[in-house]
C-alpha cells in the first residue's frame, strides 16, 4: 500500500565515499513505482538518444530566456516529496526522466550549471550501477584515464542524492548491461549487497532525475 505521508519515507544516509553523496534505499513503494512508470510511459514527448530514451518535464533548463514551466501532477508531487526528504535545499523544479533497455547505458557526463548543483535520482523498474569519476581537466580529456572513485548499487525504488563535489568535480555514468558489484560499491549494506553479486538489469529502467533549474 501506499505511504500515508512522507515522513514514512525512510531518510537518505551519507555513505563514506567522496563528499556529499547520499542514499534511501525503498524510498518508495511498490504501487508508487508502478503508478510513476505508468505516467512517464503514457508522454508522447519522448526523445531517443544514445543508449535511452528520455523525456524533459519543467521546460528546457539551460537555454537561453528559460522559465520553469508548469510540472504535470505525478512529477509535481516526486519534486514535493524530495524536497520533504531533502530540505536543506529549495524544491525541485525539473524531472528529466530516462528510460533504459537492459543494454541501455549513458556515459559520464556532469549535470551542468544549468541547474542547483543537487541531483535527487530515484530508480525504478530495475537495478543498475552508477559510476563516479573524478572529473577531467580539459587537457587531460582523452590523455589520462579517470580511475572510478566511487560505486553506488542503485536498487528499484530507491533515492540517490549528491551535491557539492560529487556534482561538479566528479562526473557519473551507468554503464550497458549487467555488472559485478564489487568492493569499491559505497552502500553494499544499505542497498542489501554482497561483492561479487550480479546486477543483471533485467527488464527497463526508469530514473526520475530531480533538480533545481
Amino acid at each position: 500500500s501506499a505511504r500515508a505521508s512522507s515522513a514514512e519515507r525512510p531518510a537518505p544516509t551519507r555513505l563514506d565515499t567522496i563528499p556529499e553523496i547520499f542514499y534511501a534505499a525503498e524510498w518508495i513503494t511498490a504501487a508508487e513505482e508502478r503508478a510513476a512508470i505508468r505516467a512517464a510511459r503514457a508522454g508522447a514527448d519522448w526523445v531517443t538518444v544514445r543508449g535511452r530514451r528520455l523525456r524533459r518535464l519543467g521546460g528546457p533548463a539551460g537555454e537561453p530566456g528559460f522559465a520553469p514551466e508548469p510540472l504535470p501532477r505525478w512529477a509535481a508531487e516526486l519534486c514535493a516529496a524530495a524536497g520533504r526528504t531533502d530540505a536543506m535545499r529549495d524544491r525541485p523544479n525539473h524531472v528529466l526522466v530516462n528510460e533504459y533497455e537492459s543494454d541501455g547505458s549513458i556515459l559520464a557526463h556532469t549535470d551542468g550549471p544549468a541547474y542547483d548543483d543537487r541531483t535527487c535520482t530515484l530508480s525504478c523498474g530495475a537495478d543498475a550501477v552508477v559510476v563516479f569519476r573524478r572529473r577531467l581537466r580539459p587537457a587531460d580529456v582523452g590523455v589520462v584515464d579517470a580511475a572510478p572513485v566511487a560505486k553506488v548499487l542503485l536498487r528499484r525504488r530507491s533515492l540517490l542524492i549528491f551535491s557539492g563535489a560529487a556534482y561538479a568535480a566528479h562526473t557519473h555514468e551507468i554503464g550497458a548491461g549487467a555488472a559485478v558489484v564489487g568492493p569499491q560499491c559505497a552502500n553494499l549494506d544499505l542497498a542489501a549487497a554482497r561483492a561479487g553479486d550480479v546486477v543483471s538489469r533485467d527488464g527497463a529502467r526508469y530514473s526520475f532525475t530531480l533538480r533545481r533549474a
